[in-house]
Parts: C-alpha cells; structure tokens; sequence
C-alpha cells in the first residue's frame, strides 16, 4: 500500500530526535574536589550503548537454527573539549587512579571505583540553565535554545530517552592530539565499561 505525504507528516508529528541534544551526568568521584555539570557542557559527542542477543547455533531435524542463550555491550565512547586548565583530563585520569593507581600500582575494589553515569537524550528546543538573562517568563529565549534559572535537572517531558550505565568506569584514556593548527581545539576521547545499562 503505498504511503502518502500526510501517512509522513503524522509519523513525525512529535519531529525528528536531534543528535546534538543530550545530556550527559558524569559521577563525583572521591578524593576530587569540584562539580561534574561542566563536564555536560564541555561532552562534543557520545554513544547511548547498545544491546547484542549472544547466540549459539543448534541443529534441529536438518536444519541449523541460532538460539539466544546470553547478550553482550560494548564500551561507551565519549569525546571532550579540554580546557586552559586540563580538569577534564585530570578528572578522567582521577577514575583510572581509583581503579589501577599508576602511582602507587595498587588495585582498587569495585566498590571504590564504579559509579552509575546517565545519559539523557533531549527534547529538540531547550538548552543548557545559565543563570541570569532573563525575560517575563523568567527564561531566555535563544532560537532553538531555552534558558532557564531552574537549576541543571531537565523535566522529565525535556528527556525523551534516558539510560543509565551501571557500575561504570574509564578504562581506556586515548592520547590527546596535538598539532601546528592555529585554530585548532585539544579535545580527549574516553571509553566507560560498564556492568550494564537500564533504561530509566
């Protein structure tokens, strides 16, 4: 049956997801002082983690079939602008520290060193809270982007898609590129394992 331009419109009456709208809520970690909010505003890119059904193939009369026995994720990657002053780095190789401190070469429980880290993806037409700048409906408007003074908690109609990687830490630190581009901006790509994520 062949569809028409309205059988289009209705399946994207609520619009298109935007790749560029997602919030990312990094843990506070141990023995670190400061807050995690600017690691949200300094996050260029990340994955939500998918899902694959481990199968094991098995032969039924004559024929092979394949039949689910566990499933399996893959590591998040998740890249960064660095700052003048490196705390992002500091604060991923801070994680590392507490799970194979490259100092002492001690090991630590996993207690000690996981922690849940979520990721939000967005409703498109909001934006990031920065306080100040306001208008009569106590919010400035950007366009696309919305302002608001309500603190740094979307609601929950703002979050389309939410999913919380349990147990994660950074285990892969990848090196940082620097080159001769006078324009150019040092970011920091990073990898979480995790023990699972959940839909939340």
């Amino acid at each position: 049956m062949p569809m028409s331009v309205d059988d289009l419109k209705g399946a994207l009456k609520s619009g298109p997801a935007r790749s560029n709208m997602f919030q990312v809520v990094m843990p506070v970690l141990p023995g670190l002082v400061g807050e995690t909010r600017e690691l949200n505003l300094l996050c260029r890119d990340v994955q939500l983690p998918g899902r694959q059904v481990i199968t094991n193939e098995r032969v039924i009369g004559m024929k092979q079939v394949k039949q689910a026995y566990g499933y399996a994720t893959d590591d998040v990657s998740m890249t960064f602008l660095v700052t003048n002053d490196y705390g992002v780095k500091t604060y991923f190789e801070h994680w590392q520290d507490l799970a194979a401190n490259s100092i002492t070469k001690e090991l630590g429980y996993p207690n000690t060193y996981t922690r849940d880290v979520t990721i939000h993806q967005l409703k498109h037409g909001i934006g990031y809270d920065i306080p100040g700048f306001l208008d009569e409906s106590n919010a400035f408007n950007l366009g696309p982007l919305t302002i608001t003074i309500d603190g740094d908690i979307y609601s929950d109609e703002q979050k389309i898609y939410s999913v919380k990687l349990k147990d994660a830490f950074c285990t892969t630190l990848n090196a940082v590129q620097l080159n001769n581009d006078p324009n150019g901006l040092v970011e920091l790509n990073v990898q979480l394992s995790y023990k699972d994520w959940v839909k939340i």
